[in-house]
């Protein structure tokens, strides 16, 4: 089991959902699983939410799926010392920029 951090610009990113009046539900589970950290959580991940190291530059090692089929909802995460970092939630635009 990993313990839960949450940079300021996640914290950032749930307010301006919180205004768009969106359901949590599904984001919920996903920091469920990234949290469980077990192998049938993983694959989980893997699957159903498409879980994928990001690749080179300031993105290396940072982990990113898709929250339910919410189209471009991602959630952006680091694995570092027991503990799961969350990054970033939103869509690409919002994420990675246009």
């Amino acid at each position: 089991m990993l313990n839960a951090e949450y940079t300021k610009a996640f914290q950032r990113d749930i307010k301006r959902l919180k205004r768009k009046h969106v359901d949590f539900t599904e984001l919920k589970n996903v920091i469920r699983l990234v949290l469980e950290d077990t192998d049938e959580a993983k694959e989980t991940l893997r699957r159903r939410h498409r879980a994928h190291r990001l690749q080179g530059g300031e993105w290396e090692r940072v982990i990113e799926c898709h929250v339910g089929n919410a189209g471009d909802w991602l959630a952006v995460w680091i694995r570092e010392d027991g503990t799961a970092w969350f990054l970033r939630t939103g869509s690409h635009e919002e994420i990675f920029g246009g």
